[in-house]
Parts: C-alpha cells; structure tokens; sequence
C-alpha cells in the first residue's frame, strides 16, 4: 500500500540545519527530521538525558547510513504549551517530515496539534500513555507495557492473587491502575494496594498492612500471592526488607515482583528481593548497544538513550522509503530495535516484547526465566 502524499504546506521553506558532507546534493532529496528536546535545561539530569538521547539519535542515522536524512534540533525547555507548540510549527514550516521528542508529557499534545498539519508522526519519549494519539507515539518503555509483561508471567506460574506496595505519586499510581486491569483480564486478584511518601525510606505501616494480608493470603492459598513494588535504587533495598521483617515471613513465603526500575545492579545485591522477577530488555541486544555508545562516546550510556536509537534507526528507515504514513509505522509485524521487538499500537501506544529476569544472588546477573517474543502473533 503506498503511502499518501506529504502536504505541499511549507515545502519552499529551506531554513533546515544542512550538514556539511550533504551541501552538493540537490535539496529535494533530503529529509529534514525534527529533534525536540531541552537543549537549554538547567537541570543536570535533564542535560544528561538530552545529551544522550541525541547522541544516541546520530548514531542511530550514521550505523544505518541515512546519509539523505538531516537532523533539526530545536530546544523545548520551556514549560509553557504555546512555546512548544511555536517551536513545533517553526519546524514544520522548516520541512520536518517527522519529529522525535519531546521529553515531557505535557509537551506531546502541542507538538502533535502541529505535525498533523502534515501528517508528520511524532515519536515522544514520554512514559505517560494518556500523552499518546493524534499522530503521536510513545517510543519508550511505559509502566502498563512492563506491568502487562509481569503479571502474564507471574499468572503463568500458578499466581492469581497480587499485592502492591508503591510510592504515592504519579508512576505508582499508573502502576496499580495497571496492575488491576492486567489482573482483571486474567482472572487474578490484588487483594491489597498500600502506598507511602516517596521520601520515607522506612515506610512501615504500609508496609505492615501490606505484609499482614500476604501472610493471610499464603495460609489460605500457599504460592499464589506475588508482591509488586514499583520501586528502584535506594529506596528498593530500604522498602524490600520491610516485608518478611514486619510480617514475620519467610523470604521463601514471598514472592516478589517489579518494574523496570529494578533492573539495576544495585537493586539485585539486596538479600531479600533474591528470587524476584521483572519485565526488562533483552541484555543481550542492549548491552551490544551500550558498548558501541561508550566506544564513540567515551561515556556509559543512560539506559533511556537506547530508545532514542530505535527512534532514529525507524525515522531513518522510513523515510528512505518514504513510507513515514500510520500504516507502515503501525504495521502488525513491528520493528526490531535495540530494546528488542516492538510495534506501535493505533492509539499512540507501544506494545515491547520483553524478557522477565529473575534475581539469583548478590554476585550473578539476573537469570532469563522467560525469553522475549520473537514476532507478534495476528491480533496479539
């Protein structure tokens, strides 16, 4: 099926960024590609993220040789709608043909409004589903996909009933939002939801309440509760103990799960999370990644900067073929990337095969107990 036209609109504009080894080839040939970030943040984590989101979206363009594809970055670091949305329409007045960014949620609607303009798809780094649709996709990996891939695992193991233990604020709250509808579809339970204040790192009574329902639950039901904590770092290894030490349960009683935060190093030298499990890339294909980015780079990677690649390697291919339409972005088969496979959904979600890795001990990587899918079955 080939794909419709791109609008005319804005296609005299020539104000785009042209590298200096593309300069001698005629302009119609080139696809101008839109990178809305926040260049100018101030704030050191958003700087590093940015950073490498391009860093990652270049060395996607230059592994597949899109030497046809320019790159239009244009900072988004103000908070105010109606800039994002100016610099949105600036960039599609330069000849953008697709955008990847922006990074924040609220910035995802603004910049859609204006690509659709064209029928420029956007390809957003936000993990909040609600910024999807209108020709907007998420391209990074957002809780409901991870939720949905722990719960189908854990149901597959004898589990029907959850509980959760979470941090009161936003990601905690789509987590148990998700955790419930995953649950539902699959006739489980969550027989218990309890969150604390994200700066309490001993939050006991939640924890209290949490720990005495799962040890009711395993002496009606032995083996078929599981336990949720949608928590990382620090706070993982100060939140995980709580469990067995105010319950007075065998760590052998509990059957832990998380999100894509635990997949950190630091998290799986905590004792009591020995024999979690949670959703995660396959390593071996992220891993192949990192290495390459800190060998032109000199630096490690972020584990986010990954989907900036898969962005720019899908941008890239698309429009070499000149099929950037929402039929080929949403084809049934997906892409493979980095991150493994994945597709975009109608709705402006993404739809990840991943592994579920289960935490051994202190001193080995967390074993693969269920690998990540290899194609997506027709309607799956």
């Amino acid at each position: 099926m080939p794909s419709e036209p791109v609008s005319e609109r804005f296609a005299d504009s020539r104000n785009a960024y042209m590298p200096r080894h593309l300069a001698g080839q005629q302009t119609q040939s080139i696809k101008r590609v839109a990178v809305l970030l926040p260049f100018n943040s101030t704030d050191p984590g958003t700087q590093r993220l940015t950073k490498a989101f391009y860093n990652s979206i270049q060395m996607a363009l230059f592994e597949i040789g899109a030497r046809d594809v320019v790159l239009m970055p244009r900072d988004t670091s103000s908070n105010d709608p109606r800039e994002t949305a100016r610099v949105a329409e600036d960039v599609i007045r330069d000849g953008a043909i697709a955008v990847i960014g922006p990074l924040f949620a609220q910035q995802v609607a603004p910049v859609a409004s204006e690509a659709a303009d064209v029928r420029a798809p956007v390809f957003a780094f936000s993990t909040d589903q609600a910024a999807a649709g209108q020709g907007a996709y998420l391209v990074s990996l957002t809780p409901r996909t991870e939720v949905e891939r722990i719960v189908d695992w854990a149901v597959s193991q004898g589990v029907n009933r959850f509980a959760m233990l979470g941090p009161n604020d936003t990601y905690g709250r789509t987590v148990e939002t998700a955790l419930r509808e995953e649950a539902a579809e699959r006739g489980a339970l969550v027989v218990a939801a309890e969150f604390y204040d994200p700066k309490d790192s001993s939050p006991q009574e939640p924890a209290r309440r949490v720990a005495m329902v799962v040890k009711a639950e395993n002496t009606a039901n032995p083996g078929k509760v599981a336990v949720l904590i949608p928590e990382g770092g620090v706070q993982l290894r100060s939140v995980a103990p709580l469990l067995p030490y105010l319950g007075n349960l065998d760590l052998r009683e509990i059957k832990f799960l998380g999100t894509g935060r635990w997949n950190d190093p630091e998290a799986w030298r905590e004792p009591a999370l020995r024999g979690g499990a949670f959703p995660a890339p396959d390593p071996a294909t992220l891993g192949d990644f990192e290495r390459r980015y800190k060998a032109i780079f000199g630096e490690d990677a972020p584990r986010v900067a990954s989907f900036g690649y898969d962005a720019g390697a899908l941008v890239a291919t698309l429009a070499a073929n000149d099929r950037l339409d929402a039929a080929m972005v949403q084809r049934s088969q997906g892409w493979g990337g980095v991150n493994g496979l994945f597709r975009f959904l109608p709705d402006g979600s993404v739809e990840r095969g991943l592994v579920v890795r289960q935490i051994i001990d202190a001193n080995s990587e967390p074993r693969i107990v269920s690998p990540a899918l290899k194609e997506f079955g027709p309607g799956s």
